[in-house]
């Protein structure tokens, strides 16, 4: 059976893709002033000429404020603010896959690898048929 290698890498292949597919992804949504932000949201800011990338964002009527994301979130003293009247827009990270993959990933990775060693040994034996 000459087609087992290149079944084994069809198998590899498909185990890369399966775990590339299972990360998270984020998305994006526009916010107001009544919408709920969590302290670690990663929140965007837009300005006319310039955008901030934030969190610990609190908005209200007449401000919003933040700390900069490169910041820790214990960092009062970089907090920043706003008038609402500055500010075009502001977005929201969001989880669009919100199911724990973290599974799905570990046992897509265990599967690659244990193929890759199966090769591995197979080429330093010098199998022909492994």
């Amino acid at each position: 059976m000459t087609c087992l290698p290149s079944l084994r890498r069809v198998c590899l292949v498909c185990t890369v893709m399966v775990s590339a597919c299972s990360t998270t992804s984020v998305g994006w949504r526009r916010i107001d002033q009544a919408t709920p932000i969590k302290s670690d949201d990663l929140v965007w800011i837009w300005r006319p000429a310039e955008s901030n990338k934030w969190h610990g964002v609190v908005v209200t009527p007449d401000s919003v404020s933040g700390i900069p994301y490169d910041m820790p979130l214990t960092c009062d003293d970089c907090r920043q603010s706003l008038p609402r009247t500055a500010v075009d827009s502001m977005q929201v990270a969001y989880v669009t896959h919100p199911i724990d993959s973290k599974p799905v990933g570990e046992v897509a990775g265990a599967i690659g690898l244990l193929l890759l060693l199966e090769i591995a040994v197979c080429t330093a034996a010098g199998a022909t048929h492994c």
